[in-house]
C-alpha cells in the first residue's frame, strides 16, 4: 500500500463487504438503508461522499459513518482506501515471472511487456511532451482512426473526454469532414490520430488536413510508420512486432493512457467533479 494510505486498516474490501452482507438483517432501519445503498452501488461508489449517499438513502449523514465504524470501517476516506487497494494491481495479484507459462508463451509474454516498457520510456522525450501541451492546451480535440483501430480510437474518444471537454471522435466517412468547415483560431484545435501498418491513406490526409486550417496534430502509431514524422514532431511509436497472429496493439493502448492521464492530471483541472458530473448524467438515463 502506497505510504499515503498507511494510517488505514488493511482489511479487505470483499471481507468488510462480507460483513455487512452478513450484518444486514440485523441493522437500525436507517443503516440498513445505507447498507443496502452501499451493496446496490458499489461500483460506482467511489463517486459518492457521505453526503450524497445520506441523500440518496433518505437518511442522516452521521448514519452513513454509523454503519461504516459499526463493521470497522472509520469513515469514507478509509471506505475509499480500501476501494483503491482492492481495485489497484499488485505485484501479489499478478505474478510477473511468468514460470508457469510453456516456453514460447513466456518470450511472447516478455515481448509484450518489453513493448509497454519502451512506450513508458518516451514520457520525457520531447514528441511526447508536445503530445501532452496538444491534447492539454487546445480547447477541443478530435480523435480519428481506421481499419483495425477505429474501435480503439472510438474508445480513446470517449475516455479522453472524461478527462476534458469538447473531444469528438471524427469519423471522416461518416461526415464527409462537416465538423471542419469553419477552421478554428490557430493553436486551439488538435487532431490525435491512430494508425498502425497498413496505414490508412486518410489518416495522411487528415493530418496535412489539420495542419493547413491551423489545428495541431497528435500522432499514435507503430514503429514502421512513414509518414507522421512529416507532419508533425508530436509522433509517439509503439512496439507492434511482438510475434502475435496480427500486430500488437498492447503498445497503443499503454500510450493513448498515459497521454489520457496526462491529460487529466493537468493543473486547474477538477478530476473528481468532472466525473461526479459525468455519472449525474448517466444516471438520467439510468445507465448505472
Amino acid at each position: 500500500m502506497s505510504q499515503g494510505f498507511a494510517s488505514y486498516a488493511e482489511a479487505r474490501l470483499d471481507e468488510f463487504v462480507g460483513r455487512i452482507e452478513a450484518g444486514l438483517p440485523r441493522l437500525p432501519k436507517q443503516e440498513a438503508k445505507v447498507a443496502q445503498y452501499f451493496l446496490l452501488n458499489l461500483p460506482s461508489i467511489s463517486f459518492e461522499t457521505g453526503k450524497s449517499i445520506a441523500q440518496k438513502a433518505g437518511v442522516a449523514e452521521i448514519t452513513v459513518g454509523r454503519m461504516l465504524r459499526r463493521f470497522g470501517c472509520a469513515g469514507m476516506k478509509e471506505f475509499k482506501a480500501m476501494l483503491l487497494q482492492h481495485y489497484s494491481v499488485s505485484a501479489e495479484s499478478f505474478p510477473d515471472d511468468g514460470a508457469d507459462l510453456p516456453p514460447d508463451w513466456q518470450e511472447q509474454m516478455n515481448a509484450e511487456l518489453r513493448a509497454v516498457r519502451t512506450v513508458y520510456a518516451k514520457i520525457n522525450t520531447p514528441a511526447f511532451q508536445a503530445a501532452e501541451r496538444h491534447l492539454r492546451e487546445a480547447e477541443e480535440v478530435y480523435v480519428t482512426g481506421f481499419q483495425t483501430v477505429r474501435g480503439l480510437a472510438e474508445d480513446v474518444a470517449r475516455r479522453l473526454a472524461l478527462a476534458r471537454p469538447r473531444v469528438r471522435f471524427l469519423s471522416g466517412h461518416d461526415s464527409m469532414l462537416s465538423e471542419w468547415l469553419d477552421p478554428p483560431a490557430p493553436g486551439t484545435s488538435c487532431l490525435l490520430i491512430i494508425d498502425v501498418i497498413p496505414y490508412a491513406a486518410e489518416c495522411e490526409t487528415l493530418a496535412r488536413l489539420a495542419r493547413e486550417q491551423g489545428r495541431s496534430v497528435v500522432v499514435v502509431t507503430d514503429e514502421y510508420c512513414h509518414w507522421a514524422h512529416d507532419v508533425t514532431k508530436a509522433v509517439i511509436n509503439t512496439p507492434s512486432k511482438t510475434g502475435l497472429f496480427l500486430e500488437s496493439i498492447l503498445g497503443l493502448n499503454a500510450a493513448t493512457s498515459l497521454l489520457i492521464h496526462a491529460t487529466a492530471t493537468a493543473p486547474g483541472r477538477d478530476i473528481p467533479q468532472r466525473l461526479r458530473d459525468w455519472k449525474r448524467l448517466a444516471h438520467r438515463i439510468n445507465i448505472f
